[in-house]
């Protein structure tokens, strides 16, 4: 049996309820999508303000919040992969906290 056939016997109702349906459904995608990058960037920006002061590049904490400002989610996804995740993978990796510069305390004295 042709497919066309098959196509025509569709009512026009049944095709404009799939149409409408497939559009709000990509509607819901989109805002959906548009808010997860949105609580991105916050979050980005927020850990950009408490990251660990680098003494070796002072403004880094200010040109990364105004990168970050600037150029809106497409800053917070380059912030998390080019800043963020390498100072986590640093700290894991020494079991230090985030701040690579800041010394471990000194271990407990046994008396």
């Amino acid at each position: 049996m042709p497919f066309v056939p098959l196509l025509a016997q569709v009512s026009p109702e049944a095709v404009g309820l799939g149409l409408g349906l497939g559009f709000i459904l990509l509607i819901g995608l989109a805002i959906a999508a548009s808010l997860a990058l949105f609580v991105l960037w916050i979050w980005m920006i927020v850990d950009c303000a408490q990251a660990p002061h680098d003494p070796r590049n002072p403004n880094a904490r200010l040109i990364w919040i105004l990168v970050l400002i600037f150029t809106g989610w497409l800053g917070a996804v380059l912030y998390y992969f080019i800043a963020r995740r390498p100072r986590l993978a640093y700290a894991a990796a020494t079991g230090m906290n985030e701040n690579p510069f800041v010394s471990p305390p000194p271990p407990a004295r046994r008396v």
